[in-house]
């Protein structure tokens, strides 16, 4: 083999040693490959809430799942997701409720559930992605006291109706959605009274004092209509808030009054009691 030859062949293998480190040193393209994302749930264990449902979407729905929080301690849930944009939501309490896509809805005649929940929407450029979910209170629990007993005497004879205009959430943003809601307060097996609202847009509310039909514990003569709205618009109820605060509404049966009051959802008793 001439010289010249062996200096072409050897600057041929150069060459080509040189494209083989190039090609190594090209970052490979995942834009393409998903992010794993690891949802943990050990916050809404902590709230005391046991079973939920998990759901993921992206520009389009991903999926969806009922899992029991329990079981998911210290691991977590894992979702392959798009790795540009993706949503998740973590939400329990959603037993009277109707999903469909990104809503969620009251199902009519039933009373809204006492909903918790945690949405997050996020663009992931790694390959794993984690998201601590920490539960936030969806409802305004409304406790009806009567001359300051959660019991009602053994003859009082009436109901409640309590009527808002959202009747729904957005799974991702939770943001109240529109739709008629109405639900009926009466005993529970216990004697206790109680009725919830769902996250609400504004304070239109109203409820009804109705004495029922024989047989029927939903409907009857309507005798009074209380502008259950103006009265939290009165105590300044912020429905923005990240947890919402409960109400009790006291009943004074003697002189045909009722009171609303605002009592803090950690268990503040020290309320203001307002008029109507």
């Amino acid at each position: 083999m001439d010289g010249k030859r062996t200096i072409r062949i050897r600057a041929a293998l150069f060459l080509a040693a040189l494209s083989a480190v190039a090609a190594c040193s090209v970052k490979e393209d995942r834009t393409e490959c998903p992010v794993y994302v690891t949802v943990l749930t050990d916050r809404f264990v902590q709230q005391g809430l046991g079973e939920g449902m998990l759901s993921f979407a992206g520009a389009r729905h991903i999926g969806r799942e009922e899992v029991n929080f329990l079981s998911l301690l210290r691991r977590g849930y894992v979702q392959p997701c798009p790795r540009d944009y993706a949503r998740v939501a973590v939400v329990s309490g959603l037993e009277n409720y109707m999903i469909a896509d990104e809503v969620v809805h009251v199902v009519p005649g039933m009373q809204a559930g006492l909903v918790w929940a945690y949405g997050e929407s996020f663009s992931a450029y790694s390959d794993e992605y984690l998201v601590d979910a920490e539960p936030h209170k969806q409802y305004c629990l409304v406790k009806f006291l009567f001359d300051d007993s959660s019991v009602a005497p053994p003859d009082y004879v009436w109901r409640f109706r309590i009527r808002a205009e959202c009747s729904g959430m957005n799974l991702y943003t939770l943001e109240p959605l529109e739709g008629d809601y109405s639900t009926v307060v009466g005993p529970n097996a216990v004697g206790e009274w109680y009725g919830v609202i769902p996250r609400q847009k504004t304070n239109n509310m109203q409820m009804d004092i109705f004495l029922p039909d024989a047989g029927s514990a939903t409907s009857g003569r309507t005798d009074y209509v209380i502008d259950l709205g103006a009265k939290f618009a009165e105590l300044g109820y912020d429905w923005t808030a990240e947890d919402l605060r409960d109400v009790s509404v006291k009943v004074g049966f003697t002189s045909a009054t009722v009171t609303v009051s605002v009592l803090d959802w950690e268990g503040d008793d020290g309320y203001k009691n307002i008029e109507i």
